[in-house]
């Protein structure tokens, strides 16, 4: 029977092939090409129905191969988390699955999955939260009864919570990373404003504050049968997956309703807003206002208008802005759209930060063109082709079909909106075009976001009206360090206890005004170590060359000043000025470098208790040096067992609290050296380091600190 419908389809293609190649020996220009009319397309249906608890299920059959997809949707989202809380649905979608169930833990459902060829993921989206299972029919009772236990019955593991916390804090520490995700993330707390569950950060107080009650009272709160969509799809008999359904989940109790209050945001203001970036050599600049809803009448005109602006490499804005002004490689621009809330209207490019100025101009000169133009017969011709010639890409696989089906069924829009799509895009005229661009298209209402270096702009940001400045720095997290008592008498004892251990570790020697090392280094990494060679060159106050010798090649990154590149596999680039920043920083708390500023008048010293490290008894400084603070152990011999400070995490560039230990002090010319370090983060053992040989005040080669000039 299959091969009959092959053979079917390869005659039918056969035809439409002869067909358009007879047409196209009859014809001078591609645009003269006749194609016959694309026939009608049902789209497949699934069966729909609803448990007693509440449960609405989809199912569709599809025998093509052994595999069942089971897909659920929960009413909940991270739209609903308290704003002290940003963060909760993240952490809540990761530790869903990983923290495990009653009866089985995450590493061994990871176990448990791999042995079948199978996985069971969960998520948690802006209005939703979701839960997946993929395997073979075979194997579907078992994993079907996991995917049960684990929607219904998770445990939240601690340990899995605070991995989760820290994917999301290392998502924080690299928001800033990419200019792209910096515009878009910032047009969007623009449009929606910044104290919307629609535009807020999260930040490292946020997922600070979440806790597991917090996960524990989420699932109990949303994750209840009348809440659920459940879509199966796959190789599986009807009548018998609904017997596995009743038995699965028939007696999962119903639960409160959800709350359908609504998530809050404000119309965004007109003006002009700019974010200096002097790391990149271009500007990303973004336009617009709020958008439409999914449900407005006028969805189908706006989608070809979107079309005629910026859909495709025909569309005036590519046309126009890429190829005939060559401003952009990307350029785009519609009117976007939501289920649930009005979606953004926005154009935007990225540009040369010399022809930052001329590019807004041009994106201006579109928006007022798609207004007062009104696209052509050509123009609708294309858009039109071009939406309906993609339109068989939504109906790439059944498990695609229940997806959309279970989405519209979701948000509450009808069924066949799919199916009626291509009519829909038919019906529109030139005229609704044009309608549609006036009526939701307002160029005095729109908002200018400019994210760029500004000494390099062909001219200044503020020729386009008054400019608000938009500050991204990251908040740092909370200091958990125990509060310092400053009184004379903490400070005098600070101060005692402090010039105790200099006079050991430096001893009575010169200044140290430069150190030159080599050390091998033993990193940990995901249960594994690798071992590296390290030389560091440093000179006080602001030069610093530090050559990592890996398996995969050499890597030097040299600072001077407040410049600094790094240089690998034969090419180089700069180094962010925070990164500049925080090595310099990192240089004051250097032991030997710490000890060094004693009798300076910027260093401050406060006993603050005791403590044993390792059973040995400690006596706790808090230094401040140069702007930086860290707390000092002191063992009875006056050299230092362990160094505390607030950091960030040497790879993920996560901050959280480091801790060195020192071990192996070696009499070196009248000073006490520690030859061995080892770093912990948050707890964690990140590796240690071994010092081959080091020199104090050593003579330096020309060159050491340079860097090359427009680096």
């Amino acid at each position: 029977m299959k091969d009959h419908k092959k053979n079917l389809w390869l005659v039918a293609l056969l035809a439409f092939v002869m067909t358009a190649g007879s047409a196209l020996a009859q014809v001078k220009d591609h645009r003269d090409i006749k194609y016959p009319k694309l026939p009608e397309f049902k789209v497949p249906s699934p069966e729909t129905y609803k448990l007693k608890n509440g449960m609405t299920v989809f199912l569709i059959e599809d025998h093509e191969l052994p595999l069942i997809r089971v897909t659920a949707r929960v009413r909940s989202g991270s739209n609903y988390e308290p704003a002290e809380k940003t963060g909760l649905g993240d952490i809540f979608g990761q530790a869903h699955r990983e923290g495990g169930t009653s009866s089985m833990t995450g590493d061994e459902i990871d176990d448990f999955l791999e042995a079948r060829a199978a996985f069971i993921e969960t998520g948690m989206g802006g209005d939703v939260g979701t839960a997946s299972m993929n395997c073979l029919t075979d194997d579907f009772s078992e994993v079907f009864s996991l995917f049960k236990d684990v929607l219904l019955d998770p445990v939240f593991d601690e340990a899995k919570i605070e991995l989760a916390k820290r994917q999301v804090k290392t998502g924080i520490a690299r928001r800033n990373d990419n200019v792209g995700s910096i515009v878009g993330r910032e047009f969007n707390r623009l449009m929606y404003g910044a104290d919307s569950a629609l535009g807020r950060n999260t930040e490292y107080a946020t997922v600070a504050a979440v806790t597991r009650d917090d996960l524990i009272a989420w699932h109990k709160k949303y994750y209840h049968p009348n809440n659920v969509y459940l879509g199966v799809s796959g190789d599986f008999d009807s009548a018998k997956m609904k017997e596995t359904i009743e038995k699965t989940f028939g007696e999962w109790p119903e639960g409160p309703a959800f709350d359908e209050a609504e998530v809050a945001y404000r119309k965004p203001s007109p003006g002009v807003h700019f974010i200096e970036k002097t790391d990149v050599t271009q500007a990303n600049i973004r336009l617009g206002h709020l958008g439409i809803e999914t449900g407005n009448p006028d969805y189908f005109a706006v989608q070809v208008m979107n079309e005629v602006l910026g859909g495709s490499f025909a569309s005036r804005l590519f046309s126009n802005v890429r190829s005939e002004k060559g401003l952009a490689y990307n350029v785009f621009g519609g009117i976007g759209s939501s289920f649930t809330r009005p979606g953004v209207f926005r154009v935007g490019l990225s540009t040369k930060s010399s022809t930052m100025g001329e590019a807004v101009d041009a994106l201006k000169e579109e928006v007022d063109g798609i207004i007062n133009n009104p696209p052509n017969d050509d123009e609708m011709q294309r858009a039109t082709e071009s939406i309906l010639n993609s339109f068989v890409f939504n109906y790439t696989s059944v498990g695609q079909i229940l997806g959309q089906q279970m989405t519209y069924a979701y948000y509450g829009m009808p069924a066949d909106f799919l199916e009626k799509y291509r009519s829909n895009i038919e019906k529109v005229t030139g005229a609704d075009v044009a309608r549609v661009a006036k009526k939701y298209i307002h160029p005095d209402q729109m908002a200018l976001l400019v994210v760029g270096k500004a000494e390099d702009f062909d001219r200044p940001v503020a020729s386009f009206g008054e400019v608000n400045e938009i500050d991204i720095s990251i908040p740092p997290p909370p200091d958990t360090a125990p509060k310092l008592t400053r009184t004379p008498q903490s400070l005098e004892a600070g101060a005692k206890l402090f010039a105790r251990t200099a006079g050991v570790i430096a001893g009575s020697g010169a200044k140290i005004k430069s150190i030159k090392s080599d050390a091998t280094l033993v990193v940990k990494m995901g249960g594994q170590s690798m071992s590296l060679g390290q030389s560091v060159v440093t000179e006080l106050p602001d030069k610093l060359t530090t050559t990592m010798r890996t398996p995969m090649g050499e890597q030097k990154i040299v600072i001077n000043g407040d410049r600094g590149m790094v240089f690998a596999g034969g090419q180089q680039q700069p180094l962010p000025d925070s990164a500049v920043a925080d090595r310099l920083s990192d240089l004051n708390r250097q032991l030997l470098f710490l000890v060094n500023g004693l009798g300076d008048e910027g260093l401050e010293a406060v006993a603050a208790g005791s403590e044993d490290v390792d059973g040995a008894p400690c006596e706790i400084v808090a230094v401040t040096f140069g702007g930086s603070e860290s707390r000092l152990w002191v063992a009875a011999d006056g050299t230092v067992a362990k160094q505390v400070y607030q950091g960030k995490h040497p790879m993920r560039g996560t901050p959280g609290t480091i801790e060195v230990r020192f071990s192996d002090y070696r009499e070196q010319d009248g000073r006490m050296i520690p030859y061995k370090q080892t770093m912990l983060f948050e707890g964690e053992e990140l590796g240690s380091m071994e010092v081959d040989t080091i020199a104090i005040n050593p003579e330096l080669e020309a060159g050491t600190f340079e860097i090359p000039t427009g680096g």
